[in-house]
């Protein structure tokens, strides 16, 4: 007999954004075993545009509950949601000079997210109350990053629904070097409810102790990381790009208000092209997202904002289709004493497509486990700033090289270790969770 299972996200298919990729990828590797699945989500947002590539057989064959926010939420706070979000991202750009209106912003935008989860919370108990009925299943399991999830699958737990609950906190919840305020409130929420779990999950190594405590049990929790889907791209090895003329450098992504900075980036090419090796005019750094006026900044301490260029927001199949013309992915993360592991998925679908990948880690801890993942998958080049007399010069060095052979000879060529990356695929990630739910 197969296993009841029920899955609680706030991001799944066909959502356009970088939460519900791994979401969808580990359920549909998971519906491939002997499971039957239940999936309680959001409603897709009437303004986000679609991933219909994310939509497999697998998902399409699933039974999906979608829950919306209350009619009351969505024609009160629910029409000012992006007014709120926008202001924020401007006045956190503008804190150190505009502190107390930045504060103030700040904290009104972290009460709107507490109302809309809330609201959402409450809808999903009544509608999982009449949808489910008297169903039992062998599992819940729930994943953060909006604590809604967790609520909801706390409830159903205290509800009778299942005896099991596995909850996937993917990062912690609160970060020092993101979270100036209120992290104590979000570490005791963490921790409240690490102890009504039966199992933790988290995607990296090196942040699993702040998920230990004197009641939590290191074993208590188990590192599940994000990774790739085989099966998502027919890329031939992307050792060229199209214009051979160019040197184009791509990031999609958040840039949380500046403190994931690119600006070492800009300072090298800055440099190199002083020294006679780079022509700007060839260069181009290339950004999608919602936040560019940020990526602009980095770029205007170097007076390379002309090397710039914004694709606006786009869809995750714009991305790959960028991603397949452009010479080289990036990312960007941090790494201190208090936050260390933070791995940004993003790295992993670089990995797949076999792009050249240049990895920018801030913060003032050395050995960084996205660094780590790069260096030993020979992928690219890792810039960390906590090492910052050794890397800068290595890191120019391959920038400058890497340079020329595009220059000389039309393409960029990939040293991928394969066997390291394919220890990535969601096909052995569902495995390791497949593990747990049984």
């Amino acid at each position: 007999m197969k296993k009841k299972i029920l899955i609680i996200y706030d991001d799944f298919a066909p959502m356009n954004n970088c939460a519900a990729i791994p979401n969808t990828k580990v359920v549909k590797y998971l519906s491939r075993k002997d499971l039957d699945i239940t999936v309680i989500t959001k409603e897709v947002p009437e303004e986000m545009p679609v991933d219909e590539n994310l939509i497999s057989d697998e998902i399409r064959a699933l039974r999906i509950i979608r829950v919306n926010n209350s009619v009351l939420y969505r024609k009160t706070l629910g029409a000012y949601r992006r007014r709120i979000t926008d202001n924020g991202i401007k006045l956190k750009m503008k804190a150190e000079t505009r502190p107390l209106k930045a504060a103030a912003v700040s904290f009104l935008k972290n009460t709107f997210f507490y109302l809309r989860r809330k609201d959402w919370y409450h809808c999903a108990v009544r509608t999982a109350a009449k949808a489910l009925k008297k169903e039992r299943f062998d599992c819940i399991y729930s994943s953060y990053p909006d604590l809604d999830a967790h609520w909801l699958a706390e409830t159903l737990l205290k509800k009778g629904f299942s005896d099991k609950w596995i909850a996937d906190f993917r990062d912690p919840m609160y970060y020092e070097h993101h979270d100036e305020h209120g992290v104590g409130k979000k570490k005791k929420e963490q921790h409240r409810i690490e102890r009504k779990a039966n199992h933790i999950t988290v995607v990296s190594e090196g942040a699993i102790e702040k998920f230990v405590f004197p009641d939590i049990p290191r074993d208590k929790i188990t590192y599940i990381p994000n990774g790739y889907d085989p099966e998502d791209f027919d890329f031939k090895p992307c050792e060229n790009a199209n214009n051979v003329n160019r040197f184009r450098i791509f990031y999609a992504g958040t840039l949380y208000a500046g403190k994931r900075d690119f600006s070492v980036l800009f300072r090298a090419l800055s440099e190199l092209a002083q020294e006679g090796t780079v022509e700007l005019d060839k260069v181009t750094v290339e950004y999608a997202g919602n936040e560019w006026p940020i990526m602009q900044s980095f770029a205007e301490k170097y007076d390379l904002k002309s090397c710039c260029y914004n694709w606006g927001y786009v869809t995750r199949t714009q991305v790959l289709d960028i991603l397949e013309e452009v010479d080289f992915g990036s990312v960007c993360s941090h790494n201190t004493k208090s936050d260390k592991g933070v791995v940004t998925g993003k790295v992993f679908e670089l990995l797949l497509v076999r792009k050249p990948i240049i990895a920018v880690v801030n913060g003032d801890e050395p050995e960084s486990e996205l660094g780590r993942i790069v260096r030993k998958c020979n992928a690219g080049i890792v810039y960390e700033e906590a090492t910052h007399e050794k890397d800068y010069f290595l890191f120019k060095e391959w920038l400058r090289q890497t340079y020329l052979e595009k220059m000389q000879s039309g393409k960029v060529a990939s040293h991928l270790i394969t066997m390291e990356r394919d220890k990535y695929s969601y096909e052995t990630i569902a495995d390791n969770l497949f593990d747990l739910m049984k």
